[in-house]
């Protein structure tokens, strides 16, 4: 899943979660001795709307866009405040808040947030600002759609399409091949990665082992690259096939091999963008916060590096592509107002702006904005716009819903995946019993949400 890379960007080498809010954009106020988790919210008025969201990786980025939720404010009459929060506990936070009746007109949705709380009944349908939308900029990409669509209905609108990819140095690939191009496979890459390996100032593959929501993700690409699932088609769990043991044999030969950092099982979400931005890898998988980085503080590092898409395994490579939208919590006093309003800031020119501002972290959901001169002049992006078009998604070959997305997101909280994996390379349990383990656990994780829906707490 996506919206598990949420770091701040300005300091590569620190996790969001140790980040404190975002200075100007908006603080925690005296309010919160009565509802700590509201920033500043105090009863509903007519003319205000609050929105949250989470930081965008750059101070530039989340400015612009309360700025623009502002001046939409002052031409309608209404004020509007744009509260940016770190991404490591907002989830907790927005469901204190909704426990509490105290939520924001207006909130930013990371992945299966938002069916999670459409399946409540706690969401605007949003189906008629979707359609005054779809067709802008060339149209939104529809594999967006699964992440904020139940039942016909549209739940969020997306901002932005969070796509993960390959990291390679091409100066160390045309050592060994005498050309600059990345690996197209899990093959190839293996072959480079073991020429290039020169430990311990150099490992091939900054492959994230330990237990931490980026494993999750690069986990869950190499089942499904291998021709793997997590689910069978009616969305039973179905680790336990062939695909999931052929991955975990891969990642295990990487690791005997010394491909792998032997820190890597105790990184965090930051570790693998460390390991690249100090060359310590020569290649990571990650979303484009690791480009935003380079581009802004290390252009000599940029310049000997691309961004491909994942490699295909021996089924192919099906990338997996979520997204960040937003969505208006029943309840707000003033629904139609914050419509107009994100209607507003969604407008192509508007969004490309703010896009603009992140670095290229956030990437349209408008197929022409990939035309415009921001990322046509940088290369790096060139594949993006296919590789959204063929995603697939992590609850494949089943439909969504919001049960499913629900119960996927208790496998990611509970990091089954990366306990599956550590099982196989620090325990040395085989891939087949680790596989079996994993199928356990997520049957039991699925049977607890599937029973406990309610209380639970989405992941971002």
């Amino acid at each position: 899943m996506k919206g598990d890379h949420v770091r701040d960007n300005r300091h590569p080498h620190k996790d969001i979660s140790r980040r404190t809010l975002l200075q100007g954009t908006a603080v925690l106020s005296a309010a919160a001795a009565v509802s700590p988790l509201i920033a500043g919210r105090t009863a509903a008025q007519d003319n205000q709307l609050t929105v949250w969201g989470v930081v965008s990786f750059t101070e530039e980025g989340d400015a612009l866009l309360g700025q623009q939720m502002q001046e939409w404010g002052a031409a309608n009459g209404f004020e509007v405040e744009y509260v940016a929060l770190p991404g490591s506990d907002y989830a907790t936070r927005l469901a204190t808040a909704v426990e509490a009746g105290d939520v924001p007109d207006v909130v930013m949705m990371l992945q299966d947030i938002t069916l999670f709380y459409a399946e409540q009944g706690r969401l605007v349908d949003l189906t008629d600002v979707y359609d005054e939308l779809k067709d802008l900029g060339g149209g939104m990409y529809e594999t967006l759609l699964p992440w904020v669509e139940a039942d016909g209905k549209i739940y969020s609108i997306p901002m932005q399409s969070d796509v993960s990819v390959m990291y390679a140095r091409l100066d160390l690939i045309e050592e060994v091949t005498g050309e600059r191009v990345a690996p197209t496979t899990l093959d190839e890459l293996e072959q480079l990665a073991s020429e290039i390996n020169n430990p311990p100032q150099l490992y091939g593959i900054g492959l994230t082992v330990g237990r931490t929501p980026d494993a999750h993700g690069q986990i869950a690409q190499m089942i499904l690259n291998e021709g793997g699932t997590l689910v069978d088609e009616t969305g039973v769990p179905a680790i336990n096939n062939p695909g999931t043991i052929a991955a975990l044999e891969r990642m295990k030969r990487w690791w005997d091999n010394g491909l792998i950092p032997e820190n890597s099982a105790s990184w965090d979400d930051s570790g693998n963008n460390t390991a690249y931005n100090s060359g310590q890898a020569a290649f990571v998988f990650n979303p484009a916060s690791i480009f935003a980085y380079l581009e802004a503080n290390d252009p000599e590092l940029l310049a000997e590096t691309t961004q491909a898409p994942f490699p295909a395994g021996s089924a192919g490579n099906f990338p997996s592509v979520g997204t960040w939208s937003w969505s208006i919590f029943e309840g707000s006093p003033n629904v139609d107002a914050a419509k107009q309003m994100i209607i507003a800031i969604m407008q192509p020119e508007m969004v490309e702006a703010v896009y603009e501002k992140v670095g290229g972290r956030w990437y349209p959901v408008y197929r022409d904005l990939a035309d415009a001169p921001f990322w046509q002049e940088r290369p790096f992006f060139n594949d993006f716009p296919e590789i959204i078009e063929n995603a697939r998604p992590i609850w494949h070959p089943a439909e969504a819903s919001p049960l499913l997305l629900s119960q996927l997101s208790a496998v990611y909280q509970t990091l089954i995946l990366p306990d599956m994996l550590q099982q196989v390379l620090i325990n040395d349990m085989s891939p087949a019993d680790a596989a079996t383990e994993a199928q356990t656990r997520m049957e039991q994780a699925f049977a607890e949400a599937a029973g406990g829906q309610e209380a639970a707490t989405p992941t971002a």
